[in-house]
């Protein structure tokens, strides 16, 4: 027999006034703002995996989906954020699992040869978390 509070349980980002941004049926974590994992899950987490970037152009939210790898909770770590389809984001996730704190940092750059992102704004990072 297994024990069912043993077994690894994976869910998105719950909505957190102030802190999470809602679109489309995800909640997208602000930039910037320092997140306690006990305001997620009072469980220990064993991994973050970052599912979503959102954005607005002109006022118009936009999201684009990241490929989904699962970054362990082990030390202090900073997980670079990118897509292919955005090149112009420049984010990172910095996981501190000793404080059991996480934020997420970006901005939107023009690169050479590539349209303005200059009405651009980094909206949020929507995750999932996995428990122990």
């Amino acid at each position: 027999m297994t024990d069912a509070n043993l077994t690894p349980r994976t869910f998105a980002m719950p909505e957190i006034p102030g802190v999470t941004v809602p679109h489309g049926g995800l909640h997208f974590l602000q930039p910037e703002l320092l997140l306690d994992f006990i305001s997620v899950c009072k469980e220990p987490l064993a991994s973050v995996t970052p599912v979503a970037v959102l954005y607005s152009t002109v006022g118009v939210r936009q999201r684009i989906d990241l490929r989904k790898i699962p970054v362990a909770i082990k030390g202090r770590i900073v997980y670079p954020v990118s897509s292919l389809s955005m090149p112009s984001l420049r984010a990172r996730l910095i996981i501190n699992g000793p404080f059991k704190k996480l934020k997420f940092q970006g901005t939107l750059i023009a690169a050479t040869g590539e349209p303005s992102v200059q009405n651009m704004t980094l909206l949020g990072l929507a995750l999932e978390f996995t428990t122990v």
